[in-house]
């Protein structure tokens, strides 16, 4: 190979890197925020948003994510919660989520608070 070639391939790869290009389609994809609920948050607040037993046993103040609760939050407020945690109990998912991740977890609550509409 000569140098020119050698030098040209290194370019077009700090190009397309530099750009944006060279990303993959999962770093650009939208994240399953149900997916992340199932793995994350279903032990607590179990698969519909209503806890277990054993979890409200532990938990006194752990909520049920119906619609009344979700629809009196913003979206921001889910993500803060989501993200840095609240109280004792509720730990910070900020170490574990990306910001995306954070968000589509939130954005899944929506739907599920919806699903338990009257």
């Amino acid at each position: 190979m000569t140098t020119s070639v050698v030098i040209g391939a290194a370019l077009g790869l700090v190009l397309a890197a530099s750009t944006g290009a060279a990303q993959t389609p999962a770093a650009t994809a939208t994240p399953d925020g149900a997916a992340l609920y199932r793995q994350h948050c279903k032990t607590c607040h179990g698969s519909t948003g209503t806890p277990p037993q054993r979890m409200l046993a532990k938990y006194k103040d752990l909520p049920t994510l119906d619609s009344a609760f979700i629809a009196a939050r913003s979206d921001d407020s889910l993500v803060v919660v989501i993200r840095d945690g609240i109280g004792r109990d509720m730990k910070p998912f900020k170490e574990k989520l990306t910001a995306q991740e954070i968000a589509a977890v939130a954005q899944f609550l929506r739907t599920l608070g919806a699903s338990k509409a009257p």
